[in-house]
C-alpha cells in the first residue's frame, strides 16, 4: 500500500512509468537493506559491549546518580 500511495507521486508522465517505478522502488528497497543491515551490525556490537562487568558497573553508578537527583529534586520541591 505504501507504494501504491507514495511512490506515483514521483515518477514522472512524460518517461516509462513502470521502469521509473521498478527502479524507484529497487533503490529504496536497497537503502532499507542497507540501513538495517547497518543497524544488526551496530546493536551486535552494542550487545558485546553491554555484557561486560565495566559497562555494568558504569551503567549502575549513572542510574545511582539519577536516581539520588531525582530524590534531591523531590527532597527540595516546595508546593
Amino acid at each position: 500500500m505504501f507504494y501504491l500511495a507514495a511512490f506515483p507521486q514521483f515518477i514522472s508522465t512524460a518517461t516509462g512509468s513502470v521502469s521509473s517505478a521498478f527502479l524507484l522502488v529497487f533503490i529504496h528497497s536497497l537503502i532499507n537493506f542497507v540501513w538495517f543491515a547497518l543497524m544488526v551490525v551496530l546493536l551486535g556490537k552494542l550487545t558485546k559491549a553491554t555484557r561486560s562487568s565495566n559497562f555494568q558497573r558504569w551503567l549502575k553508578g549513572v542510574t545511582g546518580v539519577v536516581f539520588i537527583g531525582f530524590g534531591v529534586k523531590l527532597a527540595t520541591l516546595k508546593p
